[in-house]
């Protein structure tokens, strides 16, 4: 069973994690396989991971999350996290990862976050 699903919306990959804990198992080679797999088919991928259904992220999460960005910027493209719940966005910000990762309340902005800037 996936951990997560996909979808495209306005020239992004929504990725939502459909529980914690595929994300929260180390063991899971397969789930990292699986989105390396999805930002290398990508051209400048821009993601957003929806984390609802995350309520707790092991260090095991905190590194998955931590790679997926990674590879993403190598591609040249951008990652935003939304519908974080508040446990998860106070580890966050203890682990000064709020400052890494873009974090919106919710799809909309997420995805707006991920667009080009506009040049005039």
């Amino acid at each position: 069973m996936s951990t997560f699903t996909t979808r495209e919306e306005s020239d992004a990959l929504v990725i939502t994690f459909e529980s914690a804990a595929g994300l929260n198992d180390f063991r899971n080679n397969a789930l990292r396989d699986a989105l390396n797999d999805l930002i290398q088919a990508r051209p400048e991928p821009r993601v957003a991971l929806n984390l609802l259904k995350v309520d707790y992220l092991s260090s095991s999460g905190v590194a998955i999350l931590v790679g997926l960005k990674r590879r993403v910027e190598a591609r040249g493209g951008k990652l935003a996290v939304y519908n974080v719940q508040p446990p998860i966005r106070e580890l966050l910000k203890v682990m000064k990862l709020d400052q890494y990762f873009m974090i919106s309340d919710d799809e909309h902005t997420a995805l707006a976050s991920l667009r080009p800037a506009a040049t005039i």
